[in-house]
C-alpha cells in the first residue's frame, strides 16, 4: 500500500515537472490599476453629485507683488455645490477671478464642497514693502458726507430725490442738471432714462468727485427686482500708488459685476483697487427680473 501512494506521488510530481518545462507560467492574481491621483473626473450624465469636487485651477496673478499693488486670483472648479474663498472674500460661483491687495505675505485657500466632502486648494501671494499712506486730513480738502438718490431705482416720470452735505467746499455742482448749489440740500429729479449724477466739490486745496446712479426701468420694482443695498469705496480718496477697498451688498441678484477690471463678483463682498487715477466705478446688480446700476468715485492725488 505505502509502495502505491508513493508511486502515485512520483507520478504527479513527474506531471508538474513536464508542465513547467513545456514553458507554462504558474498562476498569479490579477489587480485591476487604480484611476490615477489627482486627474479630473467627469461624472456619468444623471451622476454629477456622486464625486467629491475637483478644483481644476487656482492661480494668483502676480504672486510677487509690491504692497499695495493688486493681485488677480482666477480659479475654476467642479462638481461643487459650494465654493468659498477666505480672507473675507466669501463665495463665489465656479468660475471666476478676483481682485486682492494684500498688506503683507498672504495664502489664500479656496474650499469646494457637495454632498459627498470636499477639496481644498491654497495659493501664497508674496508681499514686500508697505503700501502708501492715503492723504492725511492735513491735505484739506473738500468732504462729501453724504451724496445719494431714494429711491434708487425708478420707472419714468416717477421723482426720485438727491440728497448732498458738503463740508469745507465754497463750489459745488452736480451734473446733469444742477449746476452752482448750497453745499447742502435736495433736488427732485425725474429723468427719462438710467442716469449717473456726478457730484464736484472744490476748495482752495482741490476738487473731489463723488456719483450716485438712478435706475430707470420699464416697469415698477418689485420684491425680486435686484437691489444694490450699498456700493462704496474707503477710503475715497487715495495718495497715486495707494489703494481702496471696495465694498458692496446686493439681494435678489443672480449675478454682479464691476468694471474697470474687477470682474463678476459675489452678491455680497469686497475688493482692492488701486487706480491711478480718479476713476468711477459702476456696478451692474442683474436678474430675469431686472437690473440696478450703481456706481462710486476713488479720487487720487
Amino acid at each position: 500500500m505505502q509502495r502505491t501512494v508513493a508511486i502515485i506521488l512520483l507520478t504527479i510530481l513527474a506531471a508538474l515537472s513536464c508542465s513547467q518545462a513545456a514553458g507554462e507560467p504558474p498562476p498569479t492574481s490579477v489587480v485591476a490599476p487604480s484611476s490615477p491621483p489627482d486627474q479630473p473626473v467627469t461624472p456619468p450624465a444623471g451622476q454629477e453629485n456622486s464625486i467629491t469636487p475637483y478644483i481644476i485651477s487656482f492661480e494668483a496673478t502676480p504672486y510677487k507683488v509690491q504692497a499695495g499693488n493688486q493681485v488677480k486670483l482666477s480659479w475654476s472648479v467642479t462638481n461643487a455645490a459650494h465654493i468659498s474663498i477666505d480672507q473675507g472674500i466669501g463665495t463665489v460661483s465656479a468660475a471666476g477671478s478676483y481682485i486682492v491687495i494684500p498688506e503683507s505675505s498672504t495664502t489664500y485657500i479656496l474650499t469646494a464642497s457637495n454632498s459627498k466632502g470636499s477639496s481644498t486648494a491654497k495659493v501664497h501671494v508674496e508681499v514686500s514693502g508697505t503700501i502708501p499712506e492715503s492723504p492725511p486730513a492735513a491735505f484739506n480738502l473738500p468732504e462729501i458726507a453724504v451724496f445719494s438718490v431714494e429711491p434708487a431705482n425708478i420707472i419714468p416720470e416717477q421723482e426720485a430725490i438727491l440728497s448732498w452735505d458738503i463740508h469745507n467746499a465754497y463750489d459745488v455742482m452736480i451734473e446733469p442738471g444742477l449746476r452752482i448749489i448750497p453745499v447742502k440740500g435736495i433736488a427732485r429729479v425725474s429723468p427719462t432714462f438710467t442716469t449717473t449724477y456726478k457730484l464736484t466739490a472744490t476748495n482752495d486745496e482741490g476738487t473731489i468727485l463723488a456719483a450716485t446712479t438712478l435706475t430707470v426701468s420699464g416697469k415698477p420694482p418689485d420684491e425680486e427686482t435686484p437691489v444694490i443695498k450699498f456700493f462704496k469705496a474707503e477710503p475715497n480718496v487715495i495718495k497715486k500708488g495707494g489703494s481702496a477697498v471696495l465694498s458692496w451688498k446686493t439681494v435678489e441678484a443672480s449675478s454682479v459685476t464691476i468694471d474697470k477690471g474687477v470682474g463678476i463678483v459675489s452678491g455680497e463682498g469686497t475688493a482692492g483697487v488701486s487706480p491711478q487715477e480718479t476713476t468711477l466705478y459702476t456696478m451692474i446688480a442683474t436678474n430675469p427680473r431686472g437690473a440696478q446700476f450703481q456706481t462710486v468715485v476713488v479720487n487720487v492725488k
